[in-house]
């Protein structure tokens, strides 16, 4: 349920003497009335809704649910569907499409990955939520070390479907953990990778539901040979209470230590270093603090050129 003003809210904000006048009062009412039928989009399952149905989710009366809704469909907010149905149109992409590039841009994301695979020797990568389509994730930077691409063993077709899913890796399951549920429909509804994927993988849709709740309350997610001979550690990056995207660090399987108290460390850490950033607030601490992650009698982290297979 929405945050709702109730009828009795309203005719005290309008009528209330020595205050803002009463057009300006029931002006901002308006205001907050279609942001409430806006949020309802994001709020409710599936793409189109009535205003029956918007009405019973915000509170508001059906008649100005309708009239907001006709409001915005000249500036593309809404659209039409019929017979008698809405949904959020190519305004409201524009609008989002505003915000995100607001984030934090590569130059900005790629010292933290860096850093991190260095202390964990591994393949770190940034990837965010791209939502045409239906929910996928797509790598925005990344940081190799002595891994590369190549070194996953994938071909090229099969490295781009693999990676798109969410449904595949500790990257795809912490982003899926952290969209609505009428989201993560979307996503079980997408078919399964064909090809390059591991053992490790979650393919029943219901084992894959049960385990965001545990990702979500840990804050992190481990995978295993979900692509063949690679383990990963995955962290949410967040932009308020909306998911940005993930960090994840990779390494081959037979190299990731058992105890994964130093992989989830580094990589919790850059995630919120990430968090932080794309808040639009200042990271009081250099990133050269992660060093205290590494433990003192390792030589693993130092940086290796080329690249490996495992």
């Amino acid at each position: 349920m929405l945050s709702r003003i109730t009828s009795k809210e309203i005719q005290t904000a309008e009528s209330r003497p020595g205050d803002v006048p009463a057009a300006r009062g029931g002006g901002t009412l308006h205001a907050h009335r279609v942001m409430l039928v806006v949020q309802a989009f994001t709020a409710l399952s599936g793409a189109d809704h009535g205003p029956s149905e918007i009405a019973a989710a915000t509170g508001l009366n059906v008649a100005v649910v309708y009239r907001i809704l006709q409001s915005g469909i000249s500036t593309s907010i809404f659209l039409r569907v019929p017979p008698g149905r809405y949904r959020l149109g190519p305004g409201a992409a524009r609008i989002g499409m505003q915000a995100m590039a607001a984030t934090p841009n590569v130059s900005a994301a790629r010292p933290v990955l860096e850093r991190l695979s260095r202390v964990v020797d591994g393949l770190a990568l940034l990837w965010v939520l791209s939502p045409y389509g239906g929910p996928r994730k797509a790598c925005a930077a990344s940081a190799p070390g002595r891994y590369d691409f190549e070194s996953l063993g994938l071909s090229v077709a099969d490295l781009i479907e693999v990676g798109q899913s969410l449904r595949v890796g500790a990257s795809g399951r912490v982003i899926a953990a952290h969209l609505p549920p009428f989201l993560v429909s979307a996503v079980l509804e997408q078919p399964f990778p064909v090809a390059g994927v591991g053992p490790g993988a979650v393919r029943d849709a219901g084992k894959f539901t049960a385990s965001l709740g545990g990702v979500r309350e840990a804050g992190y997610a481990v995978s295993r040979e979900e692509i063949p001979g690679w383990s990963a550690v995955a962290a949410p990056v967040m932009w308020g209470d909306t998911v940005y995207g993930a960090v994840s660090v990779l390494k081959p399987s037979s190299l990731m230590p058992g105890d994964l108290a130093l992989p989830i460390a580094a990589t919790t850490a850059a995630a919120e270093r990430l968090t932080l950033l794309a808040s639009g607030e200042s990271d009081l601490h250099p990133v050269a603090d992660m060093r205290h992650l590494v433990p003192v009698a390792t030589g693993s982290t130092s940086r290796q050129e080329g690249s490996a297979r495992p």
